[in-house]
């Protein structure tokens, strides 16, 4: 009990939480940071020299602002833990492992994503594009990370896993 009555015990407690402080505080302005970074490039003067399209760019920023909001989590969360003297090796570890588990069982998920992200980025077709793409064809109607919208001639809408798309022909 006398040990939590010494200036020093309390000392090293007001150390702590100072660094803590400091670490969340230092995430908080990181994040604000990359955030300015990624709509200045996507919406300010940089976006001038490259051709991005408005919802294009909404969709690149708000994925990159995502990555970046919640890799700064972990990383914070980590130092965190570290401060508190509680060993995160394993935590990262086990963070491998789940990470490969995930995906390997969400594999065609990840090929629809990492799909719909080069769709996007390469510019392949566009909202109101006509485009024929195996036996399916029509208008463009939407375009997002793991599926695209077509709408045929009849009015019916098909909805395509970007990982199956795998040969497009646009008219446009």
């Amino acid at each position: 009990m006398e040990r939590y009555l010494t200036p020093e015990f309390w000392l090293q407690i007001a150390g702590i939480l100072t660094r803590v402080a400091v670490i969340l505080i230092g995430g908080g302005i990181g994040f604000r940071i990359f955030r300015i970074l990624i709509r200045r490039f996507f919406f300010g003067r940089a976006a001038n020299h490259f051709t991005f399209e408005e919802k294009r760019a909404k969709t690149l920023s708000g994925l990159l602002e995502s990555i970046c909001r919640y890799a700064l989590y972990f990383v914070a969360t980590v130092m965190v833990l570290q401060e508190f003297h509680i060993d995160t090796t394993s935590i990262i570890a086990s963070a491998g492992v789940i990470g490969l588990a995930i995906g390997v069982g969400a594999q065609s998920i990840v090929k629809d994503f990492m799909a719909g992200f080069f769709i996007i980025m390469e510019d392949q077709y566009s909202t109101g594009e006509y485009i024929v793409s195996g036996t399916n064809e029509g208008t463009v109607e939407e375009i997002g990370f793991r599926v695209t919208k077509l709408r045929d001639a009849n009015g019916v809408l098909h909805v395509l896993p970007n990982g199956g798309i795998t040969r497009v022909s646009n008219f446009n």
